[in-house]
């Protein structure tokens, strides 16, 4: 039964009026704390492109793509399953599912691993790449189990919390970065700083949720089996959606030379960083779409409005900066080397929006469990993607690469709308403030590519353009401009 809110007791956070008001807070820490991970990353990223070159970078870029690719099959949903499962569950329950979640965490894990390695091998890769496929696999164990423990903190909406644990990986990954570079260190190395990332936040974590979950994992498989039957087709749900974009990494090692995956490898970087914020920011209000779904649906439509608003609009200021900026931006990050990533980032930029609202359709379908429909378009995409690597790949190198990175990512947020709308039409969002933005962010790409600028006052411009059209055409949710200026009590929430 859902918890109400009652006289003399104190309502669970997913339930009160309230969680709207802490989410936006606490998110904006977290958007802070993003904001500085990006700023490390990105900072690290000349460095290192500049000292690896394009045939290291590209090397680098290889393996961290086919860990990734691993991390999401292996991760197959079970965060985003562990906050359902904890939101709904008491303290014993809570404790005993926790341990059983990780010791299945640590399993899948060792054995993803291991299948990357196999693959290095497999694939005839240069004996450095298959090191670095080892070495990596070890971050990856770490990495899905700080995931794992943090899924407490997720339930809660700790977000100030999580937001420090969002800056401390990828600021701790870009110092060992920076300091390899500095040292003059050959590939190899590079590939261990994100383990050295990934061991400080496993220890921050378990030093946060010490008290509310058994830290010891369970290895009884009986305990397993209930939820290897819901993983199962959740990971098919989840985790196909998330690898189509380093598919294509992939297929451009194996379809074409080490220099032109570095062309690519470092627009797709930069991309990279900006695609994390979507899951950023719907992921931590996926608790209330859980809860809205289970005892709300007007609670749920409203959230997907909101969601569905901000995601356009912030997706549609991010597509402009990287299609704008994409010049600036190759040549800062990789210098004349890098040359041919700025065509290849400008084609990837245009697909920012629909990243941004694949990911508030993604989530809703997931928090209402529409997991065969998902199951059936990630399949599809993967499909897709692997057709589409194959014509475009060999034909057109690092640009084919960018052609069909682009038509999946629009390809996916139009088959997750239609399938989620279609069966759900009360969920439908009204279109009256879409399309004010639409016009604002029409107004500005207009300045910034027609404009006789530099590729850097062409995004300022372009940024400063929608931020006039903006207010002038009232694109901007009343709600939000409400909470910013009386904000809620959340204390009850730390």
């Amino acid at each position: 039964m859902p918890v109400r809110e009652q006289a003399g007791a104190e309502p669970d956070i997913l339930d009160s009026h309230r969680a709207g008001g802490v989410l936006l807070r606490r998110g904006g820490w977290r958007g802070l704390a993003y904001a500085g991970a990006i700023a490390a990353s990105v900072g690290a990223i000349p460095l290192v492109s500049r000292h690896l070159h394009r045939l290291g970078y590209g090397r680098y870029i290889t393996v961290t793509s086919l860990l990734l690719i691993v991390a999401s099959i292996t991760e197959g949903g079970i965060a985003t399953l562990g906050v359902r499962e904890f939101s709904g569950g008491d303290e014993p329950e809570r404790r005993e599912f926790m341990s059983s979640l990780l010791g299945l965490r640590i399993a899948l894990s060792v054995a993803g691993g291991a299948g990357a390695i196999a693959f290095s091998l497999l694939g005839g890769y240069p004996q450095v790449v298959i090191a670095g496929v080892v070495i990596a696999s070890v971050g990856l164990v770490l990495a899905n189990l700080q995931v794992t423990l943090a899924i407490p903190l997720m339930a809660a909406l700790r977000l100030s919390w999580l937001a420090l644990l969002d800056f401390v990986a990828p600021a701790v990954t870009a110092a060992g970065l920076i300091l390899l570079v500095v040292l003059g260190a050959p590939l190899l190395p590079f590939f261990a700083a994100a383990d050295v990332a990934y061991a400080v936040t496993l220890v921050i974590t378990a030093m946060l949720v010490r008290h509310q979950v058994r830290l010891t994992p369970s290895f009884a498989l009986r305990r397993w089996r209930p939820l290897l039957s819901q993983t199962v087709v959740f990971a098919a749900a989840a985790a196909l959606g998330t690898i189509y974009f380093q598919m294509v990494v992939i297929a451009m090692s194996l379809l074409t030379n080490a220099n032109e995956v570095g062309t690519f490898g470092l627009a797709f970087r930069v991309l990279s960083v900006v695609n994390g914020i979507p899951v950023l920011l719907v992921g931590s209000a996926f608790p209330i779409l859980l809860r809205a779904a289970r005892d709300d649906r007007v609670r749920l439509r409203y959230a997907l409005q909101r969601l569905f608003e901000g995601c356009l609009l912030l997706g549609g200021l991010f597509s402009l900066l990287v299609v704008a900026g994409a010049p600036f931006a190759a040549r800062v990050m990789g210098g004349a080397e890098f040359a041919g990533s700025s065509e290849v980032l400008r084609i990837l930029g245009a697909g920012v929006v629909a990243t941004f609202l694949s990911a508030v359709f993604a989530y809703a379908m997931l928090a209402l469990r529409m997991y065969r429909a998902l199951i059936t378009v990630n399949a599809g995409m993967v499909v897709l993607a692997v057709a589409l690597c194959c014509v475009l790949i060999p034909a057109y190198g690092a640009r084919g690469a960018a052609i069909t990175t682009l038509s999946l990512e629009v390809a996916l947020a139009s088959a997750y709308a239609t399938s989620l709308l279609v069966t759900h039409r009360e969920l439908r969002p009204a279109l009256g403030m879409a399309g004010r933005i639409i016009v604002a962010l029409a107004l500005a790409f207009s300045v910034a590519l027609i404009a006789p600028l530099s590729s850097l006052l062409a995004a300022v411009t372009g940024a400063t353009v929608l931020a006039v059209a903006v207010v002038g055409l009232r694109a901007f949710p009343r709600e939000l401009l409400h909470i910013l200026r009386h904000p809620p009590d959340i204390g009850a929430a730390q």
